[in-house]
């Protein structure tokens, strides 16, 4: 592969990678940054191409691939500067495929990042004027603050060249590959530093915070809710609130989500996923590449709050953020698989806001709208529970939800995006209708969650009956009973046949993320009849016997590419040594040997290794002509 530059991935690339991987690749779309580029009067093809291709020239990021194959760690590499092809396609009815089913094309097909540019490029013409610009971006290689930077140089090199005179852009200081050089060069112990506080936050995480809320998920067929709610009133609702209390609009929208996410799952502390930018604190705040993620964050609101109690936290949270952002992101997500499994109950933070300033732009809103949108289906293959993207507009907001089915119902849906205004609505009134938490529960009117029994061990919510179930997927297993006591969570279990409290650990790990709030005892009681009863809390486990050809192939792709003399089947990928950011190839491993079944965020996951290598499933060869 030819390159001018290389370096390993940027930090900040990092969760795009990942969760490129995690959706089917005809599903990968959704994560595909497109726009529609408004053209100045007098431009033509000509004038596109070429500032097109200037931009190309100039930023190394609109020609970098990625060599996801590539030793110790996956790389990018710069391309020579070439011509962008930009086809053209025509409104006429000519017989040639009509501009929607091109465009189409150009946004869904799936981005080879390993051969394909991350920008494309069409133009629309009609009479044989050029009417439209498309651009498609691939989200790992460029983020809001880049997409912003490239409009305004665009908007620059056309007004010159419909002009006929020269134009000079700012230098480029800094390349991606410059910025991941240097983070390349940072000393472990430098790193290590940096994630110390994360490590310190993950362990403050509860496990689920739908824990009262969450239905099983009905697998691969999972549905999920669209919608999004835009009232003018709600721009000067907030921006009031914000300087009341000095805060950024981003803080006042973070407090109103945690107080209304606080009233639906009745939870102490509610956390989350902030889209935070790592540009402040890498000191390369001008470079051209995606250094934007959905960082964690979390509000404790167990001591009932005030409203502006709830936003000074927040704002301090974001603040605390601004300045521990830039670190790799694949280390946090290592951090959470072995707290999952040092708690035995999968840690799932995966609800996600983003905060975008459209302020130049109308919401074109006479009246307070609410909008169902189609399924999103492509998002939903991609692991998360919400996303709440909070659009501030000239005139108004759109606050637009999607969510899983599994954690909201459609009615829920309405009453969660309808309370939240509420809320910024009657806070905005003053000092004197500083509401505290449990005061402004009442606001969206939430159907109580279905009753049941509840265990709090910790930060966790514990569904016993779901431990139960999970429990009896051993096959041994004919009845169990949990309980709390001195050792935490005790099960008591009756047994057809001899089985180990070592074994049932196992078994309870690989089971537990199928069931909501299930989690792996502390201490196993087991009673078989006939037979001598057995107690104990299942450790150490012994290492597992690489049985079958899918555990042997599971265990050779992951040492190989981890570059380990052997892996334990027991452990879980990260607790036997696999890096995050290695997963892909592990995959692509697997699949060049005809294997099918693992999944990214499975592999990343608390389940011990031999539980995934049972749903490998290996693909028939498909006979050749002689």
């Amino acid at each position: 592969m030819p390159a001018a530059k290389s370096a390993d991935l940027g930090w900040g690339q990092r969760h795009h990678l990942l969760r490129y991987h995690q959706v089917p690749a005809a599903d990968r779309h959704e994560a595909h940054i497109t726009a529609s580029y408004p053209l100045p009067a007098g431009c033509g093809t000509s004038h596109v191409r070429a500032a097109l291709n200037h931009l190309v020239r100039r930023h190394e990021a609109l020609r970098t691939v990625y060599d996801l194959d590539a030793s110790p760690w996956p790389r990018q590499r710069v391309e020579p500067a070439a011509p962008l092809p930009i086809p053209e396609v025509t409104a006429e009815d000519d017989g040639t495929p009509a501009p929607a089913q091109v465009l189409l094309d150009l946004a869904e097909r799936p981005f080879d990042i390993g051969r394909d540019w991350p920008i494309r490029a069409c133009m629309v013409t009609a009479g044989g004027q050029l009417r439209r610009l498309h651009l498609v971006f691939n989200h790992l290689s460029v983020d809001d603050v880049s997409l912003d930077e490239l409009h305004r140089e665009l908007d620059a090199l056309l007004e010159a060249r419909i002009a006929g005179r020269a134009v000079t852009l700012p230098p480029v200081l800094d390349q991606p590959v410059d910025l991941a050089r240097y983070e390349m060069s940072q000393p472990e112990g430098t790193v290590e530093a940096a994630l110390a506080p994360w490590r310190a936050e993950v362990a403050r995480l509860p496990a689920d915070v739908y824990a009262r809320r969450r239905r099983r998920s009905a697998g691969p067929g999972a549905t999920a809710h669209s919608a999004s709610l835009t009232v003018s009133s709600l721009r000067p609702d907030a921006r009031a609130v914000a300087a009341r209390h000095q805060a950024w609009p981003s803080a006042v929208h973070l407090a109103a989500y945690a107080v209304t996410m606080a009233g639906y799952t009745a939870e102490p502390v509610i956390p989350g996923r902030l889209y935070t930018s790592q540009r402040e604190a890498s000191g390369f705040r001008s470079v051209l590449t995606c250094m934007s993620y959905p960082a964690l964050i979390s509000l404790d609101l167990a001591d009932d709050p005030p409203f502006s109690e709830v936003v000074r936290r927040a704002a301090e949270r974001v603040g605390w953020l601004m300045t521990h952002a830039h670190i790799p992101h694949d280390r946090v997500v290592e951090m959470i698989s072995r707290e999952s499994s040092r708690r035995g109950q999968p840690l799932r933070v995966a609800s996600e806001l983003n905060f975008l300033d459209n302020s130049r732009w109308s919401c074109r809103a006479s009246r307070d709208r609410l909008t169902w949108n189609p399924a999103p289906t492509q998002w939903a293959k991609a692991g998360s529970d919400l996303y709440l993207r909070i659009y501030e507009w000239r005139d108004g907001i759109t606050l637009a939800l999607q969510v899983m089915d599994e954690v909201m119902d459609r009615g829920a849906v309405e009453r969660f995006l309808r309370g939240y205004a509420r809320l910024l609505a009657a806070v905005a009134a003053g000092p004197a209708a500083d509401l505290r938490v449990s005061q402004a529960a009442s606001l969206p009117g939430f159907l109580p969650p279905a009753p049941g029994p509840m265990l709090r061990i910790g930060l966790d919510a514990v569904d016993p009956r779901q431990t139960e179930l999970a429990l009896r997927s051993h096959p041994a297993v004919r009845s169990a009973r949990l309980g709390c006591t001195g050792p935490g969570l005790v099960a008591h279990v009756v047994a057809g046949q001899p089985v180990t409290p070592a074994e049932l650990r196992q078994a309870a790990l690989g089971a537990v993320a199928d069931y909501p709030a299930a989690r792996c005892p502390d201490w196993f009681e087991v009673n078989c009849p006939g037979g001598p009863p057995a107690a104990g809390d299942g450790r150490p486990v012994p290492p597992w016997p690489l049985r079958t050809a899918a555990e042997r192939a599971l265990g050779e792709a992951v040492a190989t590419v981890n570059q380990l003399s052997s892996v334990d089947l027991a452990d879980s990928y990260c607790l036997a040594g696999g890096r995050v950011l290695r997963l892909p190839q592990v995959l692509a491993v697997l699949a060049c040997q005809g294997w099918e079944g693992a999944e990214l965020r499975e592999l990343a996951s608390l389940r011990p290794l031999w539980t995934i290598a049972g749903r490998l499933r290996r693909q028939p060869r498909v006979a050749t002509a002689a």
